[in-house]
């Protein structure tokens, strides 16, 4: 979101193509709300009617629109792994992740679709009709902290 051209890219894909589909929510982080209006991009987002900025939210409120998302467009390793809990489509900004069970091919419901605007354009349609399919993990039981310290004791 630092990169003016790509910042400018996902603006227009916002502007241009996703609001024709749907009413868009985004919870912006302040370095992202930063950029955007220092590359004059701010106001054709807040011009738009079906667009709505909303300043960071906590995690409850988070994960409320997620449940009711029908695509999530996110460059967070949180939000992959939240999208595939709840079952939510996920577009995850970024050419690759360090949270390789999110990913569709296993099973989660994120796609990576780094900067590439025809990517993001192709998988979002894709994401339209979607069925949600809530997908818990193997070993996202909570019991992570109780098999650490299984394998700590295995070790002394």
């Amino acid at each position: 979101m630092d990169n003016k051209n790509i910042l400018t890219s996902i603006v227009e894909f916002l502007v241009n193509i996703a609001v024709k589909e749907l009413k868009i929510i985004w919870p912006l982080h302040p370095r992202t709300s930063n950029n955007l209006k220092e590359f004059g991009l701010y106001n054709k987002l807040s011009e738009q009617k079906n667009i709505f900025i909303l300043h960071p939210l906590n995690y409850r409120e988070t994960l409320k629109l997620n449940s009711s998302a029908q695509v999530v467009l996110t460059d967070s390793g949180g939000l992959q792994e939240e999208c595939t809990v709840l079952g939510t489509p996920c577009l995850t900004l970024r050419s690759n992740t360090e949270r390789l069970v999110t990913l569709r091919e296993n099973k989660g419901t994120s796609v990576l679709v780094g900067n590439n605007i025809e990517k993001i354009t192709e998988e979002f349609y894709k994401a339209l009709p979607f069925e949600k399919k809530p997908y818990r993990p193997p070993l996202w039981d909570g019991h992570a902290a109780e098999r650490y310290v299984e394998e700590i004791i295995k070790r002394v």
